[in-house]
């Protein structure tokens, strides 16, 4: 998906999941921006965003106006998905839930503890080993410094 498709995609995930009196205080903080007729016959999201597209208040590349209006909503989750689809991380719903996180990293941290010697073989899959023997002489730490770097690089 291209970055554009991405970032339209991201905005109607944003306006499904805004509630009628989130719209209305996002009309409200658009009195200035937009006239008071076409605020009026605003009943969704995607129709503000495409009003502020229009006025060059919302692209992929400038997306002050949206963040700060979410920001006065309160939203962090919406903010960090369209902060990630900028960044073109993820796509909208994608962002894993903090329990999700929390478990992905004890699973990590024990991996990275039990491996035995079939390590290289693991490092291999994961499209790491070049960089294994430059690491570290130690071979447990080689595998452990190989698993942060790629969790750094994905």
């Amino acid at each position: 998906m291209e970055k554009e498709d991405s970032f339209l995609a991201v905005l109607h995930h944003i306006s499904s999941n805004l509630s009628r009196q989130e719209l209305e205080n996002m009309k409200f903080l658009c009195k200035m921006k937009i006239g008071k007729k076409q605020l009026k016959e605003i009943e969704q999201g995607i129709e503000l965003f495409s009003c502020l597209m229009q006025q060059n208040l919302l692209s992929v590349s400038n997306t002050t106006f949206l963040t700060s209006m979410l920001q006065s909503l309160k939203r962090e989750d919406l903010l960090q998905e369209l902060a990630n689809s900028v960044e073109n991380k993820y796509g909208p719903g994608e962002l894993l839930d903090l329990k999700m996180a929390a478990q992905l990293e004890v699973t990590f941290q024990m991996l990275c503890h039990h491996m035995d010697w079939n390590w290289k073989r693991l490092v291999r899959k994961l499209g790491i080993f070049w960089i294994i023997n430059a690491l570290h002489p130690d071979l447990k730490e080689q595998f452990n410094q190989s698993l942060i770097l790629w969790k750094k690089i994905h």
